[in-house]
């Protein structure tokens, strides 16, 4: 299993591996906290939901779902790089 392992940190295959990776969305918690607060005021009547609340909602919303989708692509990459390179002997 070490030379596996080894093998699979020889610098060239590491970047080669690390430079075809899709990339990492940053930390998405702030945007879903803002959309759950924007959310929680309308329903508790302090704020009103225009047209133009409703748009912002859905384009951040939309962002998300992009960041999350790159987060699971990166996940299935990598995953599948370990389990190519990861095999018994």
């Amino acid at each position: 299993m070490r030379d596996i392992i080894a093998n699979i940190m020889k610098p060239k295959k590491w970047k080669k591996i690390k430079a075809k990776a899709p990339k990492v969305p940053g930390n998405t918690c702030p945007q879903i906290d803002e959309v759950l607060l924007t959310l929680e005021k309308i329903q508790t009547g302090q704020k009103r939901f225009t047209q133009f609340q409703h748009d912002q909602l859905m384009k951040k919303m939309e962002k998300l779902r992009t960041a999350n989708e790159s987060l699971r692509n990166s996940g299935i990459y990598w995953y599948e790089v370990c389990k190519d390179n990861l095999k018994p002997e």
